[in-house]
């Protein structure tokens, strides 16, 4: 190879390196939306947005906001990163805090003459996912699109220079049990040592935010330099008898602010098939009231049954008559799955989650 050759050959492998640096997707390019101008379609989308963004407080939302405010007095002194960890089942109500945190008016994107100013970026980890593809990830949120593909250390050196050069104090990652999948100690080691990075890291230390299944506590516990900068929220189940004015008072919070007509969450024994629908999980119970309500708009009705909550109901779980909660007689008769029966409930009702024979101890994400 000549020398031109060789010049033209590494200026081109190298031109990857900043060419797709703050690439930007108009986020209100959404052609995966049905485009109408029917007012009828646009009123009932309203409605459903409304009803998806509902916000019924509780005592660990409360714990949650609380210690994200800390971590912004950590951002205003510059100073060595923490982490948030929001850990419990699926459909506890961990995305729902996740997104009330973003809601702070100090954490919004804006545009500057210098670029896309964002001091909170959030990810969620796909699955199967590995370190690698994390990192591709948030590169590719942050507009970095590689034209060549990256070795994991490379694809890390521009996340940390991407997130400083865009503003980023905060890192939001969601589903963060998904990376941790079929990993050995040595991977899962150097899971923690990266997040331990970005918040020791002496030009642009970073808070950081992880939600996941429980597990997710266990491997933060299990290392002490992140255990030790980490603050951990747990939301569990609620107890049936213990926390039976908390359940009332968070169904009476969702039907005020629903909007619609309901059957009654608080009445008779509904709270109690609330809790045998969601396990006791809040997140749950919110999901099936939204659900149900969206079934009812699409039907032109505007009262939330129990029939379509027994359609919310068995639309994830398959269940007919004799085993819906809210469609059987004598709600005593339903039983809840039994403890081991916990992680296979949740691959039935949320997204996201795999196998570890499906996952095959190693997942990536394309280029």
């Amino acid at each position: 190879m000549t020398d031109k050759g060789r010049s033209a050959f590494g200026a081109e492998a190298n031109r990857d390196v900043d060419e797709g640096l703050f690439v930007e997707v108009d986020p209100e390019r959404k052609f995966n939306r049905i485009r109408t101008n029917d007012r009828r379609r646009l009123a009932r989308r309203a409605k459903m947005a409304a009803i998806r963004s509902i916000d019924i407080s509780t005592g660990k939302t409360a714990a949650a906001k609380q210690y994200f405010d800390g971590l912004l007095d950590r951002v205003d002194g510059g100073i060595e990163g923490n982490c948030l960890v929001l850990h419990g089942r699926t459909g506890a109500g961990k995305t729902h805090i996740i997104k009330q945190l973003m809601k702070h008016p100090e954490l919004q994107e804006e545009q500057t003459a210098e670029g896309l100013y964002r001091p909170l970026l959030r990810v969620t980890a796909p699955s199967p996912c590995v370190l690698r593809t994390l990192g591709l990830r948030i590169l590719r949120r942050l507009g970095y699109h590689p034209k060549k593909s990256l070795r994991e250390h490379e694809v890390w050196e521009r996340v940390e220079a991407n997130l400083s050069a865009q503003g980023v104090a905060i890192l939001v990652i969601d589903e963060m049990h998904n990376v941790l999948v079929g990993r050995n100690v040595e991977e899962r080691k150097k899971i923690a040592m990266t997040l331990k990075s970005l918040m020791v890291s002496e030009t642009n230390p970073m808070q950081i935010v992880v939600a996941g299944l429980t597990e997710l506590q266990d491997f933060v516990k299990r290392y002490s330099e992140l255990q030790r900068r980490s603050h951990f929220v747990e939301l569990p189940p609620m107890d049936p008898v213990k926390d039976t004015r908390k359940i009332s008072a968070f169904l009476s919070g969702l039907e005020k602010n629903i909007g619609m007509a309901t059957c009654g969450f608080t009445d008779g024994d509904m709270p109690h098939r609330f809790f045998l629908a969601s396990r006791g999980l809040l997140g749950r119970m919110a999901w099936f009231a939204q659900e149900a309500a969206t079934i009812a708009l699409s039907l032109d009705d505007d009262k939330i049954t129990k029939e379509y909550l027994a359609e919310a109901y068995k639309r994830p779980y398959a269940a007919d008559a004799r085993k819906n909660p809210f469609l059987v007689a004598n709600v005593s008769d339903f039983k809840i799955p039994k403890a081991k029966d916990e992680m296979e409930d949740d691959k039935t009702f949320l997204r996201g989650i795999m196998d570890k024979k499906a996952d095959g101890g190693e997942g990536d994400e394309e280029d």
